[in-house]
């Protein structure tokens, strides 16, 4: 899985030198988004998938950066015992993005994610076996995107990776 992914993310990547962005310096976009794929570090199984909301700003003709926030849930059962954990991540991102020719309102892009995950579980009570909940971690990932802009305001961003989820699909707005 790891292997398609990373294959489809390179591809992805090739291919977007082709293609041109509405991209510029001193842009700002703010990303609400869902995930697929679930969390990396998730334990048990998702509950609900990662939600996140992101602000880029562009410092350079093709580089911006920002912050990511966001949350997720799941369950993991063992028997008659079940465990509740809740995953709040916050991280900073880069991204770099493809510019070359005019394509109207398409920003293709590409980026890396580093931040901390934090987890707070839900333990049985009762429970005396041998396993252990975890603890929080650090967060990193990798992600290419595109985002398409309806009007000079709103849009759609896509995005395929790691970290968050292998994929991210949501609403664009840009201030």
């Amino acid at each position: 899985m790891k292997k398609a992914l990373v294959t489809i993310t390179v591809l992805f990547l090739i291919s977007s030198f082709s293609f041109a962005q509405t991209y510029k310096k001193g842009v700002t976009n703010l990303n609400a988004g869902v995930s697929i794929g679930g969390l990396a570090g998730l334990y048990g199984t998702a509950d609900l998938p990662p939600i996140s909301l992101g602000l880029q700003f562009g410092v350079h003709e093709k580089i911006s950066v920002g912050g990511i926030v966001g949350y997720s849930s799941s369950s993991n059962d063992l028997g008659s015992y079940s465990w509740t954990y809740r995953y709040i991540f916050v991280g900073a991102r880069g991204e770099y993005h493809f510019v070359d020719v005019d394509v109207k309102d398409l920003d293709l892009y590409g980026g890396l994610t580093i931040g901390y995950n934090i987890v707070s579980v839900d333990e049985p009570s009762g429970y005396s076996g041998v396993y252990a909940a975890g603890a929080s971690y650090l967060l990193y990932g990798f992600h290419a995107g595109a985002r398409y802009m309806f009007s000079s305001n709103l849009g759609v961003f896509g995005e395929l990776g790691y970290g968050i989820g292998y994929i991210t699909v949501g609403l664009n707005v840009r201030l």
